[in-house]
């Protein structure tokens, strides 16, 4: 007889054997046995308040090993879709022997459709650091809700329970599923919830705790990607400038970045190609001090008027024809900075080579979405106008967008939040988070925001986290960020300024560089000294 397992009822028999085992001598057997017997388990669909026509794990395996992980109980299952045209949501939660009675749901990324298995480390995560299962989390993670479909994965968008979803559905019925078989397996529920995102996940994270607040104790929210929907009819319009001669090849990559650091690098006290005073920079520099005579593309040593509309379209924002969800009207400029890096503008803007006008490839998200979520025509290709499309374009926003800027609920639940920007980010854009943090603290206020969320720049590091300076040694961008979360919330220790550091390849032993992480609204100034010292350093306001 398959076993219904419900949040408010006692662990079945199968289950609750695991409390008795895990921390005794010579267990391992009876470890394993509690793990296996849940699989097959039938989860009602009233764990969650989203419709769903319940849930089951599939497979429960004992992984015995000592290494990263540590032993623990791999649990992988499904959600039942209500619409039988719909994927179901696949997840997998990982059940540790040595709980600390904690639980981390980690975010997707992309467009998602792969199982995140909850077993990676963690986005800026420095190299020695345990990952979160090996500290003793239970952790979990989801697909979204949808596969990685062939050659289009945005074909999703075409079914609307799949939509909804990705969008936000599927994360709420993975924790809700999640925290059932959590307390069940170990006979009592966590005592604290954790979200940690980047990107795509970071958007989860914050939609997560915007529509319910009630879930989490502490969510961190790296490079989130809050302004989806305008995000991506801008990346459309930057592809097609990049498409229509406006594609910057390294070379030409490498002379903008290059010229771009002439006038803006020293601006923060050091020379050593990465813009650190990161606001401002544009309204310093112009590409059109690097044209090609007479306009036409010359050669590497200068930018023709195409190229140079491409770089002024992602250094100005897209502007929409009516506001969207929140009252946003634009997706703001991109960065300034870092343009030849690998993962800035190529691949977010261009690609290696240059690309067909109709090329839908992987990298470049926003065609996809105007053909699948927009215009709904698989075929269309080109640059919509906006009010043609306006009930479409509002909509997604309303599903898509994380940028409801009263997190009152969530402040009064007592949740902590921890957000982080990488400036040479030419996906998410900056400016774009750090509008939306302004209106949080507009919406709230300074003080009511301080007891509650903690938001860091981290200067010339792109979308992924990485960046190199002049010399190619990285840039540092190496921080325990769920160690800080943890500590707010277990203990009251609020996060001050954070150090952030960059490695030897490979390596586990003492940085090469040391950086102050500076919250926003400050970056880190050079004052005197060896610059791979954090010391070095202020954070000083703009």
């Amino acid at each position: 007889m398959k076993k219904i397992v419900k949040i408010q009822l006692v662990a079945p028999a199968a289950l609750a054997a695991f409390a008795l085992a895990a921390g005794a001598a010579g267990s391992a057997s009876a470890t394993e046995a509690a793990c296996t017997a849940t699989a097959a388990t039938v989860i009602p669909a009233s764990v969650s308040i989203l419709p769903t026509k319940g849930a089951k794990v599939t497979k429960a395996d004992y992984v015995a090993a000592k290494g990263a992980t540590g032993p623990y109980c791999k649990l992988i299952g499904e959600i039942n879709a209500v619409d039988p045209m719909a994927h179901p949501v696949l997840f997998e939660v990982n059940l540790p022997e040595a709980w600390n009675g904690k639980a981390l749901q980690y975010g997707g990324g992309g467009l998602n459709g792969t199982l995140v298995n909850g077993l990676q480390p963690l986005r800026d995560q420095p190299p020695g650091v345990p990952i979160p299962i090996a500290q003793g989390y239970a952790t979990y993670g989801t697909d979204a809700g949808h596969p990685n479909a062939k050659p289009d994965i945005q074909v999703f968008w075409t079914n609307p329970e799949e939509a909804i979803n990705h969008a936000y559905a599927s994360y709420k019925k993975t924790h809700d599923v999640a925290q059932t078989l959590i307390s069940a397996y170990y006979g009592k529920a966590p005592t604290r919830r954790y979200f940690f995102g980047g990107s795509e996940g970071g958007r989860e994270a914050m939609n997560s705790i915007q529509r319910y607040p009630n879930d989490y104790e502490g969510v961190i929210a790296t490079v989130p990607a809050v302004h989806w929907v305008s995000g991506k009819l801008a990346n459309n319009r930057s592809f097609r400038l990049a498409s229509d001669g406006g594609f910057l090849s390294a070379a030409k990559l490498k002379l903008l970045r290059n010229a771009t650091n002439a006038t803006c690098d020293k601006l923060d006290g050091l020379v050593d190609g990465v813009i650190s005073r990161y606001r401002g920079c544009s309204t310093l520099f112009k590409p059109e001090s690097i044209r090609c005579v007479g306009g036409a593309d010359t050669g590497d040593t200068c930018l023709s008027d195409k190229q140079i509309a491409l770089v002024n379209g992602i250094r100005s924002p897209y502007r929409l024809p009516f506001p969207i969800a929140n009252g946003y009207t634009e997706f703001s400029a991109l960065s300034t900075g870092g343009e030849d890096m690998d993962g800035t503008v190529n691949p977010w803007i261009v690609d290696d080579e240059k690309l067909p006008a109709d090329d839908l490839g992987q990298s470049h998200y926003g065609p996809g979405t105007i053909r699948f979520l927009i215009t709904r025509d698989a075929k269309y290709v080109g640059d919509p106008d906006p009010a043609q499309y306006k009930d479409a374009i509002l909509k997604a926003s309303m599903m898509m967008d994380a940028t409801n800027p009263n997190l009152g609920a969530y402040q009064a639940h007592g949740g902590k939040l921890i957000m982080k920007e990488n400036t040479a980010d030419y996906t998410v854009s900056p400016e774009g988070v750090f509008t939306y943090y302004d209106t949080v603290v507009k919406t709230l206020g300074k003080p009511k925001v301080d007891s509650f969320v903690r938001f860091y720049v981290n200067p010339g590091v792109n979308h992924g986290g990485s960046g190199t300076q002049a010399d190619g040694s990285q840039i540092p961008d190496k921080v325990d960020l769920l160690a800080a979360l943890d500590k707010w919330v277990e203990s009251g220790s609020v996060p001050g300024t954070l150090t952030v550091a960059s490695y030897a390849k490979e390596s586990l032993g003492t940085p090469i560089a040391v950086r102050p992480l500076c919250a926003y609204q400050t970056y880190p100034a050079y004052v005197s000294g060896d610059p791979k010292v954090a010391a070095s350093f202020t954070c000083k306001p703009f």
